[in-house]
């Protein structure tokens, strides 16, 4: 029940309030309508009984006997029982043989003679008691027919109860149905955009009030947030070159004490490190913009790997790592080649910063329906589980080794440059094995349609638990 849509859930319920109507409808016909017929018996038999007391008016005090010719008319083809005050039995209807109403109350009231229900009324008059029974054959047959009846136009019922229910729903959800196709097409980059105000002025109009106040809220802080970003990005820039250059100009002192030589080389490295943070935040601030420039066109791929490979050997071979690869001669892929080099780049310097020593990288491009996927694996100590929903988020890392350059942004980078020439990338799988992650890009020729462009700050949401079935990358 709680997956079934709310269209759905009216119409069941619009159902099962119907059978409940229909059901007490019931309920209250049927004992209306008992009730009316045995008022008319009972009228009946009162009339009778009275009847034959009058017949009987004439017989002398303490009769013995009653015949059938001493009874009016009316009182043939019934059941009916004369006897004394005493209870002596003066006359019995020759069909109820042994069966007697003198043991009954002398009040009315129903009772079963064999099968058959019938009403007793019960007149006093001179010692004389007279009871007359009248069947109430009639009322069983009118409620059969009635329960047929109802029976009959359950089906009838329940087919109008649920289309009718579907219906009305199907026009009452239908301003929510608008609601969600406009908030569904809002984006970060696209946070102007507002819900449409349902003509009616009713409840779905508040909310829709609501909601379009909260974006609204949530526009200004996110514009406020996003020009904090960009312009402290910008501010920081100079501050940072200046102090760069200032100590790469103190390291060329040859007076210079050793002592000084290190310090000024930590301060050196901590200034390329915060020079890289701000550039990786700067490129970001423009991504959320929408401002991320991109031109893919057909690329051949294979010498911007070379390149990216050569420098990753370059980064590992302190460590021993040697990298394997499985690429041919030449390979075309709808590609902006300085962004696609930036983003390998950072996946290769992942893939050296968080292998082992003397470790394996693989690198391998195949063509997979309309895509061509990059793959980049290395033997490194795998993403912990609790870290995987979350390894694309800015400043999120792959594990909590701080002693590791990086900030965080890698990933985020990687990921928002793919996205900008419509590509992707997402990680296979992260075990003992290898940690294994791909770049997807463009076929030429390939349909706009068939290189579906991810949402760019509208990811899907996190699941409680990551799926073994596809892990996350780590983060720079």
């Amino acid at each position: 029940m709680r997956t079934l849509p709310l269209s759905a859930k009216i119409a069941l319920w619009s159902f099962a309030l119907a059978i409940m109507t229909m059901g007490i409808g019931y309920s209250i016909t049927a004992y209306v309508l008992r009730q009316e017929i045995v008022s008319v018996v009972q009228q009946r038999a009162e009339r009778i009984s009275k009847e034959i007391l009058g017949a009987l008016d004439h017989l002398p005090p303490n009769p013995t006997a009653i015949t059938k010719d001493m009874l009016p008319k009316s009182a043939s083809g019934i059941p009916v029982e004369i006897t004394t005050a005493g209870g002596e039995s003066l006359y019995r209807t020759p069909a109820l043989k042994n069966k007697t109403f003198s043991d009954r109350p002398a009040t009315p009231h129903e009772t079963m003679v064999g099968k058959l229900s019938y009403y007793v009324e019960t007149q006093e008059q001179r010692g004389l008691k007279v009871r007359v029974a009248l069947p109430l054959t009639q009322v069983d047959t009118s409620l059969r027919r009635l329960k047929v009846a109802s029976l009959a136009a359950l089906p009838f019922v329940t087919l109008l109860s649920l289309l009718g229910g579907y219906w009305v729903a199907g026009r009452a959800l239908r301003p929510v149905r608008r609601i969600t196709e406009a908030a569904a097409r809002i984006t970060a980059e696209d946070l102007h955009q507002r819900l449409p105000l349902p003509a009616a002025r009713d409840e779905i109009r508040k909310l829709t009030n609501v909601l379009n106040d909260a974006f609204e809220r949530l526009e200004r802080s996110y514009l406020q947030a996003m020009r904090f970003a960009s312009d402290a990005s910008h501010q920081l820039k100079t501050p940072l070159t200046v102090m760069r250059a200032a100590i790469e100009s103190l390291l060329a002192d040859a007076g210079l004490r050793p002592e000084q030589g290190t310090v000024l080389n930590d301060l050196l490295e901590q200034t390329r490190r915060l020079s890289s943070l701000t550039e990786g935040l700067l490129l970001l601030a423009r991504a959320d913009a929408g401002g991320i420039q991109a031109q893919p066109d057909e690329t051949d791929v294979i010498p911007i790997l070379e390149r990216c490979i050569e420098d990753a050997e370059v980064l590992g071979s302190n460590a021993g790592i040697r990298i394997e690869k499985d690429l041919p001669n030449r390979f075309n892929a709808l590609a902006d080649p300085g962004r696609t080099e930036q983003i390998l780049l950072n996946l290769l310097e992942n893939a050296v910063k968080y292998n082992r020593q003397g470790g394996v990288i693989r690198v391998a491009l195949d063509e997979r329906g309309n895509k061509v996927v990059i793959t980049v694996s290395n033997t490194g100590v795998p993403i912990p589980p609790e870290r995987m929903p979350w390894i694309f988020d800015r400043f999120a890392r792959g594990d909590r080794d701080e002693s590791r350059a990086g900030h965080g942004l890698g990933l985020s980078i990687a990921r928002e440059l793919a996205i900008a020439q419509r590509g992707d990338v997402r990680l296979v799988r992260s075990d003992a094995e290898a940690t294994e992650f791909e770049l997807l890009l463009g076929l030429p020729g390939a349909k706009a349609s068939d290189n579906p462009l991810i949402p760019l700050l509208t990811p899907a949401p996190r699941p409680a638990h990551p799926r073994p079935a596809r892990a996350l990358p780590f983060g720079s």
